[in-house]
């Protein structure tokens, strides 16, 4: 089977490319960034260093492929494939799918009947439904009838940490990555035979794995991630250890999670039991990932239907606490990294317009709703006691 992975960063090499490496599958990495794909072709391999809290375990990574995304092959490779995974970032997948509609069109044109299918490994709830709306959008409803038998996009959860400083040799392909390793894709949107790969688990209830995860993992890393950079920490790893941060993260799981339990009839022990898991895996001392990596691109996390957003309205829909959740909102609001332009979008709205109209422009909340109202006053709070302490 012949598999091209687009996104050869850190979950890419560090996850999903080493899943389909080690269950032997024909592999492509492909990216833009020509220092890393360079690097790929000249060492032929790298190695993963798998951690846990107790445990360590040096993986060899080799008999890959690799090629610039751009290359005017990618067409080619891509009318070629069996399955294309992506782990681009969510923000990358609408160029992502002028790429891919070139590439289906040329198979098209080939008039092959093997099935394709594609995988969007992204965090962002259905994001190969979504990069499936843009691809029939840019592809001839002609050709709809082809893309329904012949190219399955499958939904699904994906939850590691591959931290960004986590090379730990001279080469920028070695690096570090969590021996927790969840990837669970939906099995009623594939065509034709399933591939059975390594680390992958399928599933007839992925929505609620979906949730759970953007919910829960996500809503807790991003808010360790605001709150911390706000006290001028680094790393998600000593943002955790600072107990006050640790308590309202610890909190805002929890409030998110009893909206889960409500939604999807979880068991709250077993539940709960996974968000104390979450924490552990915050506090693993080797995977010191950078809090300005998981803070970026806060637009996207402040959407209605995010990770801060829709647990937040989910609480206040079923009369549930939602305290520290407001506070992991009102801390995305107040991340300003002059290297990252969304959050000084953010900034210059509430400059020119107030706090509460960019939450209405931002997450599509209404004017002087008791929502906004909540989130402005703890917005105001740490304003107030953080005042001239915006940039690093």
């Amino acid at each position: 089977m012949n598999v091209l992975h687009i996104g050869a960063g850190n979950i890419g090499r560090g996850f999903i490319g080493r899943s389909i490496l080690q269950s032997g599958f024909t592999l492509t990495f492909t990216d833009i960034n020509k220092n890393i794909i360079d690097a790929l072709n000249y060492y032929k391999k790298y190695q993963i260093k798998l951690v846990g809290c107790n445990y360590q375990e040096i993986i060899n990574i080799n008999n890959f492929h690799a090629i610039n995304l751009n290359n005017s092959n990618i067409s080619k490779i891509i009318s070629n494939a069996n399955l294309i995974t992506t782990s681009v970032g969510a923000s990358s997948l609408d160029n992502i799918a002028i790429i891919l509609s070139q590439g289906i069109m040329l198979k098209i044109k080939l008039k092959s009947k093997i099935p394709l299918n594609i995988i969007a490994c992204e965090n962002k709830t259905q994001a190969t439904s979504y990069l499936k709306e843009i691809i029939f959008e840019k592809i001839s409803i002609k050709y709809h009838e082809y893309l329904n038998e012949y190219v399955g996009f499958v939904d699904c959860s994906i939850d590691t940490i591959v931290p960004s400083t986590s090379s730990y040799k001279k080469n920028i392909l070695s690096l570090i990555a969590e021996d927790f390793q969840e990837w669970i894709v939906d099995k009623k949107q594939f065509k034709g035979i399933i591939p059975k790969i390594i680390n992958m688990k399928i599933s007839d209830n992925l929505k609620s794995f979906i949730d759970r995860k953007i919910l829960t993992l996500n809503t807790g890393h991003v808010i360790t991630a605001y709150l911390g950079w706000i006290k001028k920490y680094k790393t998600i790893y000593e943002s955790i250890q600072d107990s006050d941060i640790k308590n309202i993260v610890k909190g805002a799981m929890k409030e998110s999670g009893l909206t889960l339990i409500k939604k999807y009839k979880f068991n709250k022990n077993s539940h709960f039991s996974y968000i104390d898991k979450i924490l552990v895996r915050f506090q693993n001392p080797f995977l010191s990932d950078k809090i300005e990596r998981i803070a970026r691109n806060p637009l996207q996390k402040l959407r209605q239907d995010e990770r801060l957003i829709k647990p937040f309205l989910l609480a206040k829909k079923y009369n549930f606490l939602y305290h520290n959740l407001t506070k992991g909102i009102a801390g995305a609001l107040y991340y300003r990294n002059k290297n990252d332009l969304e959050s000084m979008q953010i900034g210059n709205l509430i400059r020119n317009f107030g706090i509460k109209k960019t939450l209405n422009q931002v997450s599509n909340l209404q004017i002087d709703s008791p929502e906004i109202n909540l989130i402005a006053s703890e917005y105001i709070s740490i304003d107030n006691f953080y005042s001239k302490k915006l940039y690093i």
